[in-house]
């Protein structure tokens, strides 16, 4: 019974370990972060329910966001709301029309928008320009 007892043992103490270690990292561990938020029109009009990416160009984690029906959103990027990274950044929209049925899969704004090798949008994350306005055009 004691060499049936002994693995289990060590695995549980590994186990312990391994959780006590944290998947993630400390959140003190964590890059500093902006706090960004901002709106996203096509053509002049708010894009509702888009959702919203930041690539840093460093090849960092990507912050990301949802817009709200007035096409506000805030960015998160480790925690709910924290921000971006600092830095430039390429910028992809997704969006997608609403139908009775529900949202369909075609796109509400030109689908450029929607990789970062196509899109135009590039933005630069600094503490002086929290606010983004992203304006899509055709």
């Amino acid at each position: 019974m004691n060499s049936f007892i002994r693995p289990r043992l060590a695995g549980a103490v590994l186990l312990a370990l391994f959780i006590s270690a944290g998947c993630g990292g400390k959140s003190e561990d964590l890059p500093e972060t902006v706090a960004v938020s901002g709106v996203v029109t096509y053509k002049g009009n708010p894009v509702p329910e888009a959702t919203i990416m930041l690539y840093p160009v460093q090849g960092r984690k990507p912050a990301s966001g949802r817009s709200d029906a007035e096409g506000k959103f805030t960015l998160t990027t480790f925690n709910k709301d924290d921000g971006a990274l600092p830095g430039e950044h390429q910028v992809t929209v997704n969006a997608f029309q609403s139908t009775p049925e529900g949202v369909s899969m075609k796109s509400s704004i030109p689908t450029k928008y929607s990789n970062p090798s196509s899109s135009p949008l590039k933005v630069t994350v600094s503490e002086t320009e929290p606010e983004l306005k992203l304006e899509l055009t055709d």
